[in-house]
């Protein structure tokens, strides 16, 4: 009764509350206990449960049922005043969505008591920069029947469902050695896969699997094993000895999300056209190396997403009305509010077209706030290696928007036309500046 109360507290006293129950227990002759007889008094106060994709920010608690998909592990964090504070997060889910419920300090606990599977009621409050961190007041477990977004023959534990695995495949990396606790050298290619429900990661380490499939492919995976940890538990599988990968005639399609639909801790697919760019910014990460960050927007038919772009894909050619595509990007509260989406490693970015090319290119080696630049006066490129400032070099290599991937670096002399085409450059600079 007491956990129903803070539905309607802002409407009636808790005396008048209790006396509406006890009214409904009295009427029915009994049949109804007093949780079944405080929901109906809920409801005649206007409230209800929702489902998940009818939760709106707003002042007043609200209620849902959902079915556990994941339970983090509580976690501990400071504070601005630097006191400890700890933090444990839920995934739950319904017919309509899903949904990260946060669970603050002494209330994080309960997570040690939480089963994936279960179906929990949730009594909560929208809050954050964005509107769209849930906070959990209260829960407790249900008998609720809940329904996930899948198919009935998948479990609802993960974005992409487990066992026999038919879908679709996004990407294929290049193979990768790993050292065996004993010793020895094994390989491993890691890819991409998607459908109907999401995305996930997928790691076969019997690489020949992979070697007659490629991106587009609709397949059948058998034996692939659910892995990650945390946040990313569900989101990756391991395909290992015994399982198998075949193509099949079915058409996978991929589940997308629309901007309107996006909500901080969901791991999504979205696409749109570019609506607003900013140039990338170069920064030296903790363990001492050169990468970058550009912050765009696209927009989709139902609203605009803020995607953050991170490592070599923040170096991607891009402009406004672009059409792109990412797979597989996480979605969180933005630094300055909102919810932007963080495409990282992990993440897949898809641009119109290939632009991916051989180039053969001279100028000298220019330090910049993004990094080592080779500059012949006329053109700046990036390079993916450090050199000494003030070499002039020809680098052949492969150009990826604005960065060039050298194979062979050799020095070169200093070409006339450049350095007077430098010159004249600085001579104009030099004249816009105002006398004093």
């Amino acid at each position: 009764m007491h956990f129903h109360y803070a539905l309607v507290d802002d409407l009636i006293n808790r005396e008048e509350f209790e006396q509406r129950v006890q009214k409904r227990v009295h009427d029915s002759g009994g049949l109804l206990d007093e949780n079944a007889a405080a929901l109906l008094v809920v409801g005649d106060c206007g409230r209800q449960h929702l489902r998940i994709a009818d939760i709106r920010p707003g002042p007043s608690l609200f209620s849902f049922f959902g079915r556990v998909l994941r339970v983090g592990e509580p976690e501990e964090f400071s504070r601005a005043d630097g006191d400890l504070g700890v933090r444990a997060t839920l995934l739950l889910g319904d017919a309509t969505g899903r949904v990260e419920v946060v669970l603050w300090d002494e209330k994080a606990g309960a997570v040690e008591e939480v089963e994936e599977g279960e179906v929990l009621e949730v009594i909560g409050r929208l809050s954050g920069r964005s509107g769209w961190s849930l906070s959990a007041m209260a829960l407790r477990k249900s008998s609720v029947s809940i329904e996930c977004p899948l198919d009935t023959e998948r479990s609802c534990t993960s974005p992409v469902g487990t066992g026999d695995l038919v879908v679709r495949v996004l990407a294929i990396e290049d193979q990768k050695t790993f050292s065996r606790r004993d010793g020895s050298v094994g390989t491993m290619v890691p890819a991409m896969i998607g459908d109907e429900t999401g995305t996930a990661r997928l790691v076969c380490w019997e690489t020949e699997m992979l070697a007659r499939i490629a991106p587009g492919d609709s397949v059948r995976i058998v034996g692939a094993r659910p892995g990650g940890r945390g946040r990313d538990a569900g989101t990756e599988f391991s395909l290992g000895d015994g399982g198998s990968i075949e193509r099949v005639a079915t058409e996978v399609a991929v589940r997308f999300t629309r901007a309107e639909e996006v909500r901080p801790g969901q791991t999504i697919s979205v696409a749109g056209k570019v609506t607003a760019v900013q140039p990338p910014h170069g920064f030296t990460t903790r363990n001492g190396e050169r990468s970058w960050v550009r912050n765009l927007e696209i927009a989709d038919d139902s609203g605009t997403i803020k995607l953050v772009l991170w490592g070599d894909q923040a170096l991607a050619d891009l402009s406004q009305g672009d059409e792109v595509t990412v797979y597989h990007a996480r979605a969180q509260e933005g630094r300055y509010g909102g919810v932007e989406v963080s495409v990282g490693r992990g993440s897949l970015l898809v641009l119109p077209q290939a632009r991916e090319n051989e180039v053969s290119f001279e100028g000298t080696v220019v330090p910049s706030p993004l990094g080592t630049t080779l500059d012949n006066g006329h053109e700046t490129f990036l390079l993916s290696c450090d050199l000494l400032p003030g070499q002039e070099v020809r680098v052949d290599g492969v150009l990826k928007g604005r960065l060039i991937t050298p194979f062979a670096i050799e020095p070169a002399g200093i070409s006339r036309s450049s350095l007077e085409h430098r010159l004249e450059n600085i001579s104009e600079q030099i004249a816009k500046v105002p006398r004093i």
